[in-house]
């Protein structure tokens, strides 16, 4: 009988659609990518880079590689300019005809139809479609990727700008009670961006309650809060001069605790994200319903057939690198419902002490994979199929993915594990802080949480929960803190909230803080841990409190019982995880570098993932897709099922065994054999050639870029650019070059040598130009910094 390869349709060629047909591409399915563009990539093909000296993490540069590689694989058909014209449900599965007439039976469909921004002409007063400067976040993306946006104040050195959040976001009277999640890390790369071009720039920011949320956002606001002027207030209106054409905005002034009128020359509209024009259209062809809001992301959508995934924006607004995330997820479900999963014979190790080490353990098992945990496993039962190593030391971690070495310690005795992939979710620390000058222990949230659900009567009349106090709140503990004073106040206690902002993370994020308000419960505001004089007065706190929005007027609040989140910390265990993983922290000291090629939860080093806080802002929704991520990669990327070349290898006869390419490797992708001998794992190597490169013995070398092969074309008189195939080669190849340009694919900026610079000039070049990544963005860690010493020397 003729084996019948399943088809799979993914209607969306965002960047979840992308990245759900590149999991496919090693499996024995069609998949048919139907776009309604004339281009593959969504609204984040049109993303302007906002790196300035450094790449800052935006992830602009995915949608461009995603499309060349999907557009490169044999397993995939894609439909531009195409849309689903009709869907019929069959007993095996669907008909589906697009409007360019092509007609397939499918078994299984991804709905990753995206977002729409919100149109800002729905709001009068803002009168963006009157105002000439009165532009949107996507306007301002095409300036910069233009390098026109000098045009919009005249050529001025110290442009005013201001940006408006929560267009569209954050709406209650228009139905769009939900945070767009995206809207102020975007905005503020925005700012950054434009404070780097233009220093001398003056950038004001309106907003609600900024939403700082995620890896470095910290870091990027404490950088940037000192460059821009922050304004808490939306504001009403946007006036024109007739003459001058300066945009007038009526902002209230603390300082003279009045309300004045401020002048600028472009005003920027942070939209918010909304549902695919399309969704309706599409949903009913699939018998599926949105919730009011016209996303998947609440229990009051409802989908028909278990056929049908919805993955992306369509789910609720993200990010690109979560929706990368929910691509991969939603198709490895698609592979694991057509049974498409080997046997897990692999043993995957998880190293952590807390729950969420307990809970990734517990998930990985149920996948059928042998799992053990070195930690205390104390919420596993007994009947749960993980091998508990709760005494033990890890000593080291050699070895790369399919075949890792664990060396531990355990009865003074050394023992030896092998493992396919390593699962890093180690707790960082929480330091429950007290407050000086008081007898009276904070209680923390655990705590009250504990009180308010067992031994109610034993809640305190009265308490304010302290946010921000010691530090920005991560995301889960606000939104815990909501969650806490909701229940108190239905006990019918007094309850108030003291915060420097209001995170309000999630699908439910804003409609819980609406419901806190409308409760009764009272929410001040602070500006610095200055604004707040805490002491003890006859048994209870006393609180005598600066308020933000009340200029010039000091609160007094007392009550029973004050409640702290923790403040969480990277701690040591994060930095010995980091030098056992041979990983790098960020810059907050947590694990896992910012690298968008990389995260969410991989790293450099293949077969090694990160899971929960020890490496970013997760809560525990969020861990659970975490942790079917990686399940999703362990299961789909070649773990070692698919034997790939990496097109390098090393010549032993003219082998120093220097092992300068064991020590430079930036995936551990060198290994000494039984030979003891440095041999590249296939499985394990990016094909970055940085050993090629920088191998003092000519012992490497590369079948498809050796050091003639790249010289090769350059042209006597012409600029030879050897630029990084992921980058500036993909950039460039919508581009029509004048005559006198060769431009040379690379496959990382740091596979230029100074050998292959001096054969180029000893060729005729007139120039050679280097074209790598930005800095913190290269899939090799350092290859731009790797070019820059080799151009230097």
């Amino acid at each position: 009988m003729k084996k019948t390869t399943p088809n799979i349709l993914i209607i969306g060629g965002g960047v979840a659609g992308m990245a759900a047909a590149k999991t496919f591409a090693h499996q024995d399915v069609d998949v048919h990518l139907v776009e309604k563009q004339k281009r593959l990539g969504g609204h984040a093909a049109m993303w302007a880079c906002m790196a300035t000296d450094t790449c800052e993490n935006c992830g602009a540069c995915l949608s461009l590689e995603m499309a060349d590689l999907v557009l490169k694989q044999k397993n995939v058909t894609v439909h531009l300019n195409s849309r689903v014209q009709n869907i019929q449900k069959k007993d095996t599965g669907y008909a589906v005809v697009l409007t360019d007439t092509t007609s397939i039976h499918v078994q299984k469909i991804i709905m990753a139809t995206g977002f729409s921004p919100f149109n800002p002409d729905l709001i009068n007063s803002f009168h963006h479609e009157a105002y000439k400067n009165v532009i949107t976040t996507a306007r301002l993306n095409a300036l910069l990727k233009e390098e026109t946006l000098s045009g919009y104040f005249n050529d001025k050195p110290e442009p005013k700008i201001a940006f408006i959040q929560c267009v569209g976001s954050r709406d209650r009277e228009m139905g769009r009670d939900y945070c767009s999640q995206v809207c102020c890390k975007i905005s503020m790369r925005h700012a950054n961006k434009i404070s780097y071009l233009f220093p001398e720039a003056d950038i004001t920011l309106f907003h609600m309650d900024l939403q700082v949320i995620g890896k470095e956002a910290d870091s990027l606001f404490n950088t940037l809060s000192d460059k821009i002027s922050l304004v808490q207030g939306i504001p009403a209106e946007i006036l024109e001069d007739n003459e001058t054409k300066m945009l007038t905005i009526v902002a209230e002034d603390k300082e003279a605790r009045s309300r004045v009128a401020r002048a600028f020359d472009l005003v920027v509209l942070s939209v918010g994200m909304q549902p695919c024009t399309d969704v309706e259209a599409i949903a009913g062809l699939l018998d599926a319903t949105p919730n009011s809001w016209g996303f998947f992301n609440t229990d009051q959508a409802d989908i028909s057939s278990k056929d049908i995934i919805v993955a992306g924006c369509a789910n609720g607004p993200k990010d690109i690198l979560s929706s990368q995330q929910e691509g991969r997820k939603a198709a490895t479900r698609v592979i694991e419902d057509l049974g498409f999963i080997p046997d897990r014979l692999l043993n995957i190790v998880v190293f952590g002490d807390g729950f969420q080490a307990d809970k990734t353990a517990r998930a990985v098992a149920s996948k059928g994979y042998a799992t053990t945990l070195f930690g205390p496993g104390t919420s596993l039962c007994s009947d749960t199929p993980v091998t508990v190593k709760n005494e033990c030391r890890i000593l080291s971690i050699s070895g790369t993915a399919g075949n890792f070495s664990i060396d531990y310690e355990s009865d003074k005795k050394k023992n030896h594990l092998a493992c396919a992939a390593i699962i890093a979710a180690i707790e960082p620390e929480r330091l429950e802080n007290p407050l000086n000058g008081l007898s009276s222990k904070a209680l923390s949230l655990d705590e009250i949480s504990v009180l308010i659900d067992n031994t109610p009567a034993d809640c305190p009349d009265t308490m304010v929960l302290l946010l921000d106090y010691f530090g920005p709140e991560f995301k889960f503990s606000a939104q815990r803190a909501l969650e806490t004073a909701i229940k108190a106040k239905a006990l019918g206690k007094s309850v108030s909230i003291i915060m420097n902002k209001m995170l309000v993370h999630g699908a439910q994020g804003q409609r819980l803080y609406d419901q806190a308000r409308k409760l009764g419960i009272d929410f001040f505001r602070f500006e610095t841990p200055d604004d707040l004089q805490i002491q003890e007065t006859d048994k209870k706190i006393g609180i005598i409190l600066k308020e933000a929005t009340l200029p010039g007027i000091k609160l007094k609040i007392t009550c029973d019982c004050m409640v702290l989140p923790p403040t969480i910390t990277p701690g040591q265990n994060i930095s010995d995880a980091a030098a056992l993983l041979n990983q790098r922290l960020d810059r907050e000291g947590f694990l896992q570098s910012a690298n968008i090629r990389h995260r969410l939860t991989r790293s450099p080093r293949k077969g090694i993932f990160f899971a929960g806080t020890c490496h970013d802002e997760v809560d525990p929704e969020e861990l659970t897709l975490e942790i079917t991520d990686i399940l999703s990669s362990i299961s789909t990327d070649n773990a070692g099922q698919y034997k790939k070349d990496p097109g390098v290898q090393i010549d032993q006869k003219k082998c120093a065994q220097c092992l300068t390419c064991l020590r430079i490797c930036p995936h551990s992708a060198i290994v000494m054999n039984e030979r003891s001998r440095p041999e590249i794992v296939p499985d394990a190597c990016f094909s970055c050639h940085l050993c090629v490169s920088n191998c003092p013995a000519y012992a490497i070398d590369a079948d498809q870029m050796a050091n003639d092969q790249i010289a090769g074309p350059v042209e006597q008189g012409k600029i030879a650019i050897l630029a990084c195939e992921r980058g500036a080669a993909l950039a460039a190849g919508s581009l029509t070059l004048p005559a006198h340009i060769n431009l040379i694919p690379i496959s990382c900026a740091c596979r230029i040598s100074s050998d292959i610079i001096l054969r180029a000039l000893l060729k005729g070049a007139a120039k050679v130009i280097v074209s790598g990544c930005h800095r913190e963005n290269c899939r090799s860690l350092d290859g731009s910094a790797v070019a820059e010493a080799s151009v230097e020397k």
